[in-house]
């Protein structure tokens, strides 16, 4: 599944997530029937896809951060709502720790998102500077 990324350090953290939420649901569902992974599934692809056709939009660095955290919210109250929605008697408490498993590990997605982002941030300003220093000594 290609998913549209900030960089390489970005894509390597989303698979891991997107695997670690694939995992999650998959553990749900074990005794369930089949088909309900499957439906999760189908569910993720669809946000990934909405996601990557929203990147091609971004123009702007707000609009960039805002959509780096968009692939993860979604993915987050999709598996939650997924989760809510198969969870009984025989399963609460395996749902809870799943739930809370998910909820760790978003965090941690997002705050290493923050870092990504703030890297960019970091290198884009330093780039400017160096040109426009640059273009200053060529002028001057």
């Amino acid at each position: 599944m290609k998913i549209s990324s900030l960089n390489q350090q970005h894509e390597d953290i989303l698979h891991e997530y997107v695997k670690f939420v694939q995992g999650t649901v998959y553990r749900a569902t074990e005794n369930q029937e089949s088909s309900k992974f499957l439906d999760f599934n189908e569910v993720l692809e669809n946000i990934i896809d909405y996601t990557n056709a929203f990147n091609k939009l971004v123009k702007t660095p707000n609009i960039m951060t805002e959509w780096a955290y968009m692939t993860p919210n979604l993915i987050l109250y999709a598996c939650m709502g997924f989760l809510t929605g198969i969870k009984n008697k025989e399963n609460i408490e395996e749902i809870e720790f799943l739930s809370e498993e998910l909820l760790e590990k978003t965090v941690d997605f997002i705050g290493h998102t923050t870092d990504i982002l703030e890297d960019i941030k970091i290198k884009e300003a330093f780039q400017k500077k160096t040109l426009t220093k640059h273009q200053n000594e060529h002028n001057n």
